[in-house]
C-alpha cells in the first residue's frame, strides 16, 4: 500500500527499503502458496477438474498470461506448431505448470532471446516443450532437479527468485493428469517438456435398451 502511493509520497531515502520489503513479501506469499500446494498434493487432498479441452487455447493463454513477467527479462515468448490436440486435464492446474516453466526460461535465458513454446503429437501423445536460451543446468544439479527446494548455483541473482518447489509441483501435478515431464539441457540452452495422452474424441457407447 505504501509503495502505491497510499500514505502520498514516499521519501526517496525509503524507497528503496520499500521495494526490498515488497519483493520479499511476494516472495514470501509465493513460497506460502508453494508450500500449501505440495501439503496438498502430498495429502492427496488437492482436488482436479478434469475436462476434456483443445489444448492450443491453453498455451495460448499462458503466453498471454506470462509474457509482461517475460519482459522483464527482456525475452519474448513464442508460441509454434500447429497443435490441434485434445486433451483431458485442469486447465488450471496445467496453467499452473505452464507459468512455473515460462517464468523458469525467461529468467534464465539471455536477454534478448526468445522462449520457444513448441507442440508435438505422436503416438497418442502430445508433447508440449518450453526451449530456453540459457546457460544450461549444471550436470551435478540435473539429478535433483524435480526434488523438493531444488536450486542451482545461485550467482546469479535471477536464480535466487524462486521458491524451490515449482517444479517439483510441476512434476506432481502433471503426473496427477497422467502425463510425463523431463528436460534436456546443454551449454546452448534447456528445454522443459511435458506429455499428456491425447483425449479419447470417440463418444462413449449408448447403454443397452432392453
Amino acid at each position: 500500500l505504501v509503495v502505491n502511493g497510499a500514505l502520498g509520497e514516499v521519501p526517496a531515502s525509503m524507497r528503496e527499503m520499500l521495494r526490498i520489503a515488497e519483493q520479499n513479501s511476494q516472495r514470501l506469499t509465493l513460497l506460502i502458496n508453494d508450500l500449501l500446494d505440495m501439503e496438498k498434493l502430498s495429502a492427496g487432498k488437492m482436488v482436479f477438474q478434469l475436462r476434456r479441452q483443445p489444448l492450443l487455447p491453453l498455451l495460448e493463454e499462458a503466453l498471454d498470461s506470462n509474457r509482461a513477467y517475460a519482459e522483464r527479462f527482456a525475452v519474448t515468448l513464442q508460441l509454434t506448431g500447429d497443435c490441434t490436440a485434445q486433451v483431458r486435464v485442469d486447465r488450471l492446474r496445467l496453467q499452473q505448470v505452464l507459468a512455473n516453466l515460462l517464468s523458469n526460461a525467461a529468467k534464465f535465458t539471455a536477454p534478448g532471446s526468445t522462449v520457444e513454446v513448441q507442440a508435438t503429437q505422436s503416438e497418442g501423445q502430445v508433447r508440449v516443450s518450453v526451449i530456453d536460451k540459457g546457460p544450461g543446468i549444471p550436470q551435478e544439479f540435473q539429478a535433483h532437479l524435480f526434488h523438493k527446494f531444488a536450486q542451482a548455483d545461485a550467482t546469479d541473482s535471477r536464480s535466487s527468485q524462486g521458491t524451490g518447489l515449482g517444479l517439483a509441483i510441476s512434476k506432481e501435478l502433471i503426473e496427477r493428469m497422467d502425463g510425463t515431464i523431463g528436460f534436456t539441457s546443454s551449454s546452448q540452452g534447456s528445454t522443459f517438456w511435458f506429455s499428456l495422452p491425447l483425449a479419447d474424441t470417440t463418444p462413449p457407447a449408448a447403454p443397452d435398451s432392453d
